[in-house]
């Protein structure tokens, strides 16, 4: 039997634990899985850089670096050998879909598909009001900064991230690969739910969900259930929430468990869980 953790990090995400990568693995082999997916934070494209906005931890800490990829490479092809009797690992990244820098994205993943196994592709950055572009989970206040509506309007800034899923779920089928395609955490947006007291999905973005759903499943993606959200105290759900997995589950959409994993002790969190809701 299969046991799977296809979203993980590593110390290259500068926004988690320094933690060896040994660690991780060494903890998913205790664990019992089979398969695990190192899923780092893809450089941001130097476009979006120059003009970040947010805070400047965020800037800095959001993603490799673009002079780290080869090192991360190569630590993830040793791991890979080092542990190739006890588990197989695979490579890939979290690649952030940016809205308007496409272009920049599907070139960097064109010159790593070679060496991808599997990419899971997540929206934490939204376009605001003023025409920027900034971070949805960095931190409450930031998300306040940027996106005022959260605190009266809240379906407003729902709106606006399902369609930016919407699109990036687009980007991904103009992607030529090999690769697995993965669709990473798609209701992170209620990372904050219990400080801003966010209602519930309302009905038109119920039905944005479901087209979403089915955007992914006609172009045969996988679904991240991302179990990282549960320990988060302003959350407390998984990634989707559990209605929205019954619904994909109906749909008979592949989902794959995902710890989100930014240290050693978060590899196979609420793993069973996760498999008992599926």
């Amino acid at each position: 039997m299969i046991k799977k953790d296809g979203h993980t990090h590593t110390r290259f995400s500068h926004h988690g634990s320094n933690e060896p990568l040994d660690d991780y693995i060494e903890r998913a082999i205790s664990l019992g899985f089979t398969e695990y997916v190192v899923t780092e934070h893809a450089p941001l494209p130097m476009t979006f850089l120059n003009h970040f906005t947010g805070p400047r931890e965020a800037h800095d800490g959001s993603a490799m670096l673009a002079t780290e990829l080869a090192a991360y490479q190569k630590e993830v092809k040793r791991v890979q050998i080092k542990y190739a009797d006890h588990i197989q690992i695979k490579s890939g990244f979290e690649l952030d879909y940016l809205a308007d820098y496409e272009t920049e994205l599907r070139q960097f993943i064109i010159m790593q598909a070679d060496w991808l196994d599997e990419l899971v592709i997540s929206v934490h950055f939204l376009p605001t009001q003023d025409g920027l572009v900034a971070p949805i989970d960095f931190d409450p206040d930031t998300l306040a900064k940027y996106f005022p509506e959260i605190e009266n309007l809240p379906q407003v800034v729902f709106e606006n991230y399902f369609k930016i899923l919407q699109k990036s779920v687009r980007f991904a089928a103009t992607l030529p690969h090999d690769f697995v395609i993965r669709i990473g955490h798609i209701t992170l947006i209620r990372k904050y739910q219990k400080y801003f007291n966010l209602p519930k999905f309302d009905d038109d973005n119920q039905l944005r969900i479901d087209d979403l759903l089915r955007q992914i499943k006609d172009n045969h993606f996988q679904l991240d259930f991302n179990t990282a959200g549960l320990s988060k105290p302003y959350n407390g759900e998984t990634y989707p929430t559990l209605d929205i997995v019954r619904r994909a589950s109906h749909l008979g959409m592949t989902f794959v468990y995902g710890s989100d994993a930014h240290k050693v002790s978060d590899v196979g969190q609420f793993y069973d869980a996760a498999v008992s809701d599926i």
